[in-house]
């Protein structure tokens, strides 16, 4: 498909070519189109890009092509995504009380070589509503209607920002290295006063392991499938870039863990194709 019923280019980032809905019938495109892919057009709302060769919202592809609407994802009455590819393998384990909100999205990796392990790992008990492998593939292990946990002991985001009073500095100071004093004193306050519990968050798991003294790299399939799922939690819980964190910055883990994933609408540092 080319010409005047739609607008594609070559993907700079080797994911397959990405149409604006707006402009299926129309060429050039001229909502920022432009780059064509995963990559790019996840700076659009959701409802303006679509996998080339899939309808468009509107009007058909082309001349004799019927016209087919495409159906929303959206989250189901159990607590599951669909019509977003994801595969589903609830794993009871994890699902503990009911949900806040949730408020935040909580980036991590796995430091495991392969989903397999991650899906083991998550049967006894502690992992996140989900989990992508290095080929993209998105497996939702638990509801989001249900905290899982993930999260583990908060820091203190006001003694981390310098915001705290100075009578609570000081106070945080006198403790030392306590972190469950620390995160007995946050988790009375509200969100986002204090930094997202497993309670109040939805967990991200990026397959990846932790080797000779740094975190792998995001596969650009695996940038590509946490942008989707980001931008639809935050459409769908009507939460902004400010409501992501990565696991490190939040708790008690390997630096880096959560870096790289996600920035702002646009992967993080996605790596350039292999040629």
């Amino acid at each position: 498909m080319s010409g005047p019923d739609m607008e594609k280019t070559q993907c700079p980032h080797g994911f397959p070519p990405i149409v604006c809905n707006r402009c299926a019938r129309s060429s050039p495109c001229v909502h920022g189109m432009s780059q064509g892919c995963l990559l790019c057009a996840m700076q659009l709302p959701p409802n303006l890009f679509r996998a080339a060769g899939t309808a468009a919202v509107g009007g058909p592809l082309s001349k004799t092509q019927p016209n087919e609407s495409v159906t929303k994802a959206y989250v189901d009455g159990k607590g599951y995504v669909q019509n977003a590819k994801f595969v589903h393998s609830p794993v009871a384990a994890l699902e503990k009380g009911s949900i806040t909100g949730p408020n935040a999205i909580v980036l991590h990796r796995t430091d495991g070589w392969d989903a397999a392990g991650a899906m083991q790992s998550f049967a006894k008990g502690v992992g996140t509503h989900f989990l992508v492998d290095k080929d993209g593939t998105v497996t939702q292990a638990a509801s989001l209607l249900k905290y899982t946990k993930h999260v583990g002991k908060i820091k203190s985001r006001c003694y981390d920002s310098g915001t705290c009073s100075a009578d609570e500095t000081k106070q945080i100071k006198s403790w030392g290295w306590a972190p469950e004093k620390l995160y007995n004193h946050e988790k009375v306050k509200s969100y986002p006063t204090r930094y997202p519990l497993s309670e109040d968050s939805i967990g991200i798991e990026v397959v990846a392991k932790h080797h000779n003294g740094a975190w792998e790299a995001a596969t650009p399939a695996q940038l590509a499938s946490i942008a989707i799922i980001v931008n639809f939690l935050k459409d769908t819980y009507r939460l902004g870039d400010n409501d992501i964190y990565e696991h490190d910055k939040i708790s008690y883990k390997t630096a880096g863990e959560g870096a790289g994933l996600y920035a702002g609408g646009v992967q993080a540092n996605p790596p350039s194709p292999k040629k």
